[in-house]
């Protein structure tokens, strides 16, 4: 996430389908703090080196989650969890078609029912900030990788 990151997209159409879907909801409902498209595309990179599963804190309107999904591999299953129940919405019309992708409304917390992970990227809840701290060698599958955001 980056604050007014939704600002630095430009009507580009070399980026990905389901991203340009996503900015255009961010925009449309005024969410701003969406991963900037640098941020992204090492997100996607890092996506396609997970071979299982991916989850995602603090999914907003889906951004960050449209970069992770257009860069998984075929069969990896990717988890986001939102604790705000209209923006958890408006990401899961988003991942509408998309059944490798799960959008969650809820706590943070609610990743480690789906764990281990291949790829793990907090971004709205377990970096420490006041809400808890998520544990890598509970959340990650061997040879994992944990991406660890602030605004």
């Amino acid at each position: 996430m980056s604050l007014q990151g939704i600002d630095a997209y430009r009507d580009d159409d070399t980026l990905p389908a389901l991203v340009q879907r996503a900015v255009g909801a961010a925009r449309r409902h005024g969410f701003a703090f969406s991963c900037r498209p640098e941020q992204g595309r090492l997100l996607r990179v890092l996506a396609s080196g997970a071979r299982h599963s991916i989850a995602e804190t603090g999914t907003g309107c889906g951004v960050g989650l449209a970069w992770l999904a257009s860069g998984a591999p075929e069969g990896a299953r990717l988890i986001s969890v939102e604790r705000d129940a209209e923006r958890a919405r408006i990401a899961a019309e988003v991942f509408q078609g998309c059944d490798h992708v799960e959008v969650l409304h809820g706590d943070w917390r609610l990743i480690e029912r789906y764990g281990p992970y291949d790829l793990l990227v907090l971004d709205g809840g377990g970096q420490a900030k006041g809400d808890g701290t998520a544990d890598p060698a509970r959340l990650l599958a061997a040879g994992g990788t944990v991406v660890i955001t602030s605004a």
